[in-house]
């Protein structure tokens, strides 16, 4: 029989051993507060069916004044459009072949039905041969987001020419597969860019052979100064994102880089360095720092970097095998100061900037933002999902006024998942396929009421309204 004095000591046990559980129950909550967190972000994703449409497609693409690359694209773009989606979702592409040859949609995605590999394999195993695409067929293909990355897309067949010539004819792209359980960080941007060499069909001369996002700077960053003494700042704008790649953010931003090497028409090795950044990787090696700022991409890797923007300034990134970088891959992101009540403005004075940036000479914001991008005013939205909401108004705002001189030219941006166009009723423009993230200006330079339509989804409809 325990006397009083031992039951107190086994009470007094019982209760400090009950203390000790609960107060390192608590510090390991403070100490990792997202295991609460996770396991919430997790009970609120409900995965999903993701549907995208491809079209294979002939697209003249110019390469510099004097040369055009007669490129063969997925929705009219080199590479095709970024294809988004969360670990968990059901992810189903239709492929429309409209080139004169036998083309494919193969993906490094994993734990996907065979008939759905658009490899010949499936031609020699008589099973899913259809996902070889003949000209003028099209093919729907099944997969799963198994896990979190950046995972390419790509024509496999070898119809009538070899699959590095398909591939280098600009046919690859990538998806970028998020986790729900371990989100990005909000992001204000999130810019893909592919390495690559241009593809064997371009006519002309004077074009770059080393591409990124199908544009090449030829001569690379001496050629930069030397355009910049030639014709000055206006020559340099005149550039931008028509063989300089070109981004544009503010001080404060957190933005990605969703990177890849096709390997395509040469297979060569390529890297991306972005200067004065600190690149956090994303996938290969989560949460740390890239070695030296230089990310390695030999043919087929891919991996996706964060950066934080602290600095305003005009800062270079380029392919570190420098010899390709002096060969066209170079391209500029500009940061802009944070101005009051707005993340990025295109009205900073050139003295502003000036005492921004470290550079030795005086560069007007007004200059560079206007040769991005357009006045927020003349901005609409191609808003989320209004390609599968009959009741959407799908552009937001569905109907904008403008003035000639002030803000005539508008921007549509593509924020659905899925393909649209901005098509005016009478004809007088057509963006083409506009994909998810991209966008297209148009310049109004007479009066009068504009009406334009998607020509996909039929219900999408807007408005401009033009003065003078």
């Amino acid at each position: 029989m325990q006397t009083p004095e031992k039951e107190d000591r086994g009470h007094l046990v019982y209760v400090v051993g009950a203390l000790v559980i609960i107060a390192f129950l608590v510090g390991t909550y403070l100490a990792n507060p997202g295991i609460l967190s996770t396991s919430s972000a997790n009970s609120t994703y409900v995965p999903t069916t993701r549907h995208f449409t491809l079209v294979a497609e002939e697209k003249d693409i110019p390469e510099g004044p004097t040369a055009v690359w007669h490129a063969w694209t997925y929705n009219g773009t080199v590479p095709g459009p970024t294809l988004h989606a969360w670990v968990g979702d059901t992810i189903v592409v239709t492929l429309y072949n409209r080139l004169n040859l036998t083309v494919s949609f193969h993906t490094h995605l994993v734990d996907y039905n065979f008939t759905s590999d658009g490899s010949q394999a499936n031609i020699i195993a008589g099973m899913g041969v259809g996902s070889m695409v003949p000209a003028g067929q099209n093919y729907t293909y099944y997969f799963t987001a198994v896990y979190a990355g950046v995972f390419m897309y790509h024509d496999h067949s070898s119809d009538q020419y070899s699959i590095p010539y398909h591939m280098g004819q600009g046919l690859y792209g990538i998806f970028v597969i998020d986790d729900p359980k371990n989100p990005p960080p909000k992001l204000a941007h999130d810019w893909t860019v592919s390495m690559a060499e241009i593809g064997p069909r371009v006519s002309g001369t004077g074009y770059a052979p080393y591409i990124m996002d199908s544009l090449g700077f030829p001569g690379g960053e001496p050629a930069l100064v030397n355009l910049f003494e030639a014709q000055g700042l206006p020559g340099v704008a005149a550039q931008f994102n028509k063989t300089l790649l070109t981004f544009e953010a503010t001080v404060g931003d957190t933005v990605r880089f969703d990177l890849f090497n096709p390997g395509a028409y040469l297979g060569l090795t390529h890297s991306f360095h972005l200067h004065d950044a600190e690149m956090i990787s994303e996938f290969a090696n989560p949460g740390i720092p890239v070695p030296d700022a230089v990310v390695p991409l030999d043919p087929g890797v891919t991996d996706a970097v964060l950066v934080t923007l602290d600095t305003p300034g005009v800062f270079l990134f380029h392919c570190h095998v420098v010899p390709h970088a002096d060969a066209g891959m170079i391209g500029v992101l500009v940061v802009l100061p944070k101005s009051s009540g707005s993340t990025t403005t295109a009205t900073t004075s050139t003295s502003t900037l000036s005492s921004s940036l470290t550079t030795t000479s005086a560069i007007s914001l007004t200059s560079l933002t206007s040769s991005i991008t357009t006045n927020a005013a003349s901005h609409v939205s191609i808003l989320a999902n209004a390609g599968t909401t009959p009741s959407s108004p799908g552009f937001s705002p569905d109907a904008i006024h403008v003035e000639i001189g002030v803000n005539n030219t508008v921007m549509w941006t593509n924020n659905d998942q899925t393909v649209h166009t901005v098509t005016s009723t009478t004809g007088l423009f057509d963006s083409g396929y506009l994909n998810p993230g991209q966008s297209w200006t148009y310049t109004f330079t007479k009066d009068g009421t504009y009406q334009y339509h998607c020509s996909l989804h039929n219900w999408m409809t807007g408005t401009v309204i033009v003065t003078g």
